[in-house]
């Protein structure tokens, strides 16, 4: 599936700046989901692809990682295509969708415990709105 490099680029810089990161970078990482699956195996313990994963440096900071490098953010562009057509959206709101996602897991956001979840998931939907 083509991507859009540019719009990915050009929103993940919108969601740090919105969320007030300066001088910070990330790596984005587009994959199908054979791809997708075999990280998720190998870092969750779950065989199967999912849409994103997150993969957070700050807390490696302290082991000489530097501190503006975030992480890496993984997206399944087989499932946001598939999610698309289910959800009525293009695959590039549900790439954007994934890449906001991830980058609000790298800067400390948690959607395992409910309020947590809630306030990240109103988070999304704004930068979305503004940014995807």
């Amino acid at each position: 599936m083509p991507v859009n490099r540019r719009k990915l680029e050009k929103t993940a810089r919108r969601v740090l700046e919105a969320e007030g990161v300066d001088g910070a970078e990330l790596s984005i990482l587009v994959v199908d989901d054979a791809h997708m699956a075999v990280f998720n195996r190998q870092y969750r313990g779950k065989n199967r692809p999912t849409d994103v994963l997150a993969f957070r440096l700050q807390d490696a900071a302290a082991d000489g990682v530097h501190p503006e490098l975030l992480g890496d953010v993984v997206i399944s562009a087989e499932t946001a295509r598939r999610t698309a057509a289910e959800v009525r959206a293009t695959a590039d709101e549900e790439l954007a969708l994934y890449l906001i996602h991830g980058i609000l897991h790298l800067l400390g956001y948690d959607d395992t415990r409910s309020a947590p979840a809630r306030a990240m998931n109103r988070r999304q939907k704004e930068l979305l709105a503004q940014y995807g």
